[in-house]
């Protein structure tokens, strides 16, 4: 049902655009799709770096996201949780410290 909804949502705005304003590569139409992964991806990095350069040329900069500081950003949580995974020799400290705590904290319980 919903794939059926997507569809017609795409049907109509099909319909609605105009003929002019859809262009076909006829370099493309008919070719064969190049198997390489690596070059698909530098004829899509050619093709970007063309149609960014064509903006440029005609002067359409982009504009600055606004920084909204509202909640948390998710790329803050993924920063913190790549630092969280980070081992060099303070944090081997603090394990071995800690695991030295707890031990002492075991064996003060075995005696009592």
């Amino acid at each position: 049902d919903s794939k059926q909804r997507r569809e017609a949502e795409v049907r109509s705005l099909l319909d609605k655009l105009k003929p002019e304003m859809i262009a076909l590569d006829p370099d493309t139409i008919g070719g064969i799709e190049e198997s390489n992964k690596f070059a698909r991806l530098e004829r899509q990095r050619d093709i970007e770096d063309e149609a960014n350069a064509r903006k440029d040329a005609e002067g359409q900069v982009k504009k600055k996201e606004k920084k909204k500081m509202r909640g948390r950003s998710k790329i803050q949580k993924k920063l913190k949780r790549k630092q969280k995974n980070i081992v060099d020799e303070g944090v081997i400290k603090l394990r071995e410290a800690r695991e030295k705590e707890k031990a002492e904290k075991a064996a003060e319980k075995q005696r009592q």
